[in-house]
């Protein structure tokens, strides 16, 4: 795990990947969990092709980003470009990482918008040998909120 000098800042690479979860196996294989995730805050999922080097977004990740969607794949550099420029090394090391180690990884760094703004983001991925036979990382994209009220109910 590294962390940067700003506290708000995060970056771990996962050694070895957890076992694999299934909605199936509670009956919620129909379901769409992108749709109950992203209900009240924007929250998109990411898919990277290792082959090509493409990526593709769920709308939320265009939207996160200051981006129109469209779609289609993104250039993995043109991405990669999106964050501050000290936090891009990381980003590509986080995938370097995953794809070697078949592993996953989880930050919250910074990006900035075509119009400017910088915002906090937080990324989950996680590799996987798809149906093809194609390696790829997958993952989850959200504009960081930090928690503001934390309740716990104890019976």
């Amino acid at each position: 795990m590294r962390k940067s000098a700003d506290s708000q800042l995060y970056l771990e690479i996962r050694e070895h990947t957890r076992p694999a979860q299934s909605l199936a196996a509670i009956g919620l294989d129909d379901a769409s969990l992108l749709d109950a995730l992203a209900q009240f805050d924007l929250y998109g999922a990411w898919r990277l092709d290792l082959e090509t080097g493409m990526v593709f977004w769920t709308p939320d990740v265009f939207e996160i980003h200051g981006l129109p969607y469209r779609e289609g794949p993104v250039d993995l550099g043109q991405a990669i470009a999106r964050y501050h420029p000290e936090d891009r090394e990381m980003v590509a090391n986080c995938i370097e990482e995953a794809a070697t180690r078949k592993s996953g990884f989880r930050f919250v760094l910074r990006l900035t918008t075509p119009d400017g703004r910088s915002k906090l983001v937080k990324s989950s991925g996680r590799y996987r040998v798809n149906k093809q036979g194609g390696e790829e990382i997958y993952g989850t994209f959200s504009q960081f909120q930090e928690r503001i009220r934390t309740v716990a109910v104890n019976s």
